[in-house]
């Protein structure tokens, strides 16, 4: 009798395990992540213009510094573990060129501006407090043109790009409500990469 018993009490230990396991989901649903789900961020790194001196301004002789301070802000919804929408804008810097107008005279002297606002979607692989992102969007960029001729003109042109933009990056959730991030993100036609770490703040 003791035996029989003791086989009813694991039997109904074991029916309502099983239970309660069926019923917890895999994952949370859809805008139930634990963590807030929306968030503004902000971070710095470098820019590089990945383009050849002579191919960006047409200029003879001409040379290009191609790395610059970038810098970001952006904000989003996490409405998934695994996926959020962001909107933001990333300044790239400001890349100086010289060059000669007419053969080996004529100096010019000048720098070209980016900046950049995109949407993106963004997955995301949650492991416990870290996350792994990549992202995929749609941006209006710039470049913004300012020379000084040989003659002491001032010459100005802005190229205006709506382009594919793409990333990878990695996340610290240190806290429920701040994080710390890395990532690569590159602008496809403006042809720019840059590197840029922060904070995120959730709320």
């Amino acid at each position: 009798m003791k035996k029989q018993l003791k086989m009813l009490a694991g039997l109904a230990i074991a029916s309502a395990s099983s239970l309660t396991f069926a019923q917890t989901p895999a994952f949370p649903p859809l805008a139930t992540y634990p963590q807030p789900p929306w968030y503004i961020g902000g971070g710095a790194g470098t820019g590089h213009l990945a383009r050849g001196a002579q191919e960006l301004t047409g200029l003879n002789n001409a040379t290009l510094d191609d790395n610059d301070t970038a810098w970001t802000i952006r904000g989003g919804w996490r409405f998934s573990p695994f996926a959020a929408v962001e909107v933001g804008y990333y300044d790239f810097g400001r890349y100086s060129f010289r060059g000669t107008a007419l053969g080996n005279f004529g100096p010019v002297e000048g720098s070209a501006k980016a900046h950049s606002v995109g949407v993106s979607l963004v997955g995301i692989l949650p492991i416990n407090q870290f996350d792994l992102y990549g992202r995929i969007g749609f941006a209006h960029s710039e470049l913004n043109f300012n020379a000084n001729g040989p003659l002491g003109g001032v010459a100005n042109e802005n190229q205006r790009q709506d382009e594919a933009i793409y990333g990878l990056g990695g996340r610290w959730n240190f806290s429920r409500n701040v994080s710390v991030f890395v990532e690569w993100f590159k602008n496809d036609r403006i042809r720019i990469d840059s590197v840029v770490g922060g904070l995120d703040f959730r709320f």
